[in-house]
């Protein structure tokens, strides 16, 4: 922290860049009295401004690179500010307008290395607003130039009784392949499919971090992967012709193993920022937890401007088998017990539990028990997300339709008026 106050004050006489490590700086010493020009002709203030212009840019890439950040666009948009000062200069108050500002990068660079807590602020993904979603990633990377990320670990996250296997994967991207909440990557399973020899299709998986990933450096993406398999009852097994070739590639990969990647995919599932008092209605089943675990990231764990700004509620509904197969619950429930009055938790465990007729308890019936709570926040222009299997939402719309015929509401008058207001939000598959 120290060097940044340092060389802030420091720049008008040195530049600092790093150099091999990112600890590590190697000193140009340009003259301190280019300062002193400003009262010199017109290309000597100019040249002295532009130094100036060089060291902003240096400072902003020395405190990028110092915390694992990628440098390269921050630096250059700072210096591209400075110099595009330095081409209006003509007196010393302008010369000593750009020092000032320089001096400020300095500070900017000291508030984007700390936060309230000590550690690293999450501002640099930011748009400007921070809810402005005109410059959101979409398709960057397509199937014929696909991007090739880096596996970090591949980890079981269920427990022995779960049905079937769950795992999260990180994936590193150095910081090239962004994307934001309630977005999806599409994954190129390695190989060629057998009945023609062309390559394998593109699968979607929901990604499953928020834009900073797990370590929030901004270089990495989770997700979160079923291994599907098919159970033979002729075999008594499962028959490994008939296994989801790509769920299985991914839950199999090891560190250091190539992925390639296409996307970022998708609108459909983003979290409306502009008015921080937006209550979040996350409906989900199984892997379909993904987007929601990047939302309660964003709102509940990092040091965002949505996380600052955040007075709504975010109500999460997730339904699994049973205890065993619950997902990030350990991150859920820290969320809950630090946030109860922003962050609300209901679990549907269809082989655990009993709804209000004495049947499984499915994720649409858990949602019933709190129909009436759940229609006035949409009334008060909540909005309600739904990811999982396909088979999820004739249940759900079937609750709903009956929770409107009791309300003598229109069905699909209701979910007509929900869509046209972007209230409504569905990616299941």
């Amino acid at each position: 922290m120290k060097i940044f106050l340092t060389a802030a004050f420091l720049a008008s006489a040195n530049a600092f860049a790093p150099a091999n490590g990112p600890n590590t700086y190697v000193q140009n010493a340009p003259s301190s009295t280019v300062l002193g020009m400003a009262a010199q002709e017109p290309s000597k203030r100019k040249r002295a401004l532009k130094t100036l212009a060089k060291t902003a840019g240096v400072l902003s890439t020395v405190a990028f690179t110092t915390a694992g950040m990628p440098p390269a666009a921050i630096a250059a948009k700072k210096a591209k500010e400075v110099v595009e000062v330095v081409e209006a200069a003509d007196n010393t108050k302008t010369i000593l307008t750009a020092g000032a500002g320089l001096i400020a990068a300095g500070a900017a660079a000291m508030k984007l290395t700390s936060s309230s807590s000590g550690g690293l602020a999450q501002e640099f993904l930011e748009a400007e607003p921070y809810w402005d979603q005109s410059s959101i990633p979409v398709n960057v990377f397509k199937n014929k130039s696909p991007f090739t990320g880096k596996v970090v670990s591949t980890k079981r996250i269920v427990g022995p009784k779960a049905t079937g296997e769950t795992c999260h994967i990180v994936i590193d991207h150095k910081g090239d392949f962004p994307y934001w909440e309630g977005q999806s990557w599409g994954v190129i399973p390695p190989g060629n499919r057998e009945k023609d020899g062309k390559p394998h299709a593109v699968r979607l998986y929901s990604i499953a971090s928020s834009r900073y990933g797990d370590d929030m450096t901004g270089n990495t993406g989770s997700l979160c992967v079923r291994r599907a398999t098919y159970w033979c009852p002729e075999l008594k097994a499962d028959d490994p012709a008939k296994k989801g070739i790509c769920s299985n590639f991914l839950c199999d990969t090891q560190p250091g193993d190539e992925v390639k990647m296409t996307g970022p995919a998708g609108k459909v599932m983003l979290m409306p920022e502009e008015d921080p008092a937006t209550d979040y209605i996350m409906v989900a089943t199984g892997t379909g937890i993904a987007p929601f675990r990047g939302f309660v990231r964003r709102l509940f764990f990092e040091d965002t401007p949505a996380a600052k700004a955040y007075k709504g509620e975010a109500w999460l509904f997730l339904g699994v088998a049973n205890s065993d197969a619950l997902l990030y619950d350990d991150e859920f429930q820290d969320a809950k017990s630090r946030y109860p009055n922003n962050f609300r938790l209901d679990y549907a465990l269809s082989r655990e539990q009993e709804n209000k007729k004495g049947g499984k308890m499915y994720i649409q019936d858990k949602v019933e028990e709190y129909a009436d709570e759940i229609f006035a926040k949409l009334d008060n222009g909540a909005h309600m997300y739904f990811c999982g299997l396909k088979g999820m939402m004739p249940g759900i719309q079937d609750m709903l339709a009956g929770v409107c015929e009791a309300k003598g509401i229109d069905y699909n008058e209701f979910i007509k008026g929900l869509k046209k207001k972007g209230q409504w939000h569905v990616e299941v598959y």
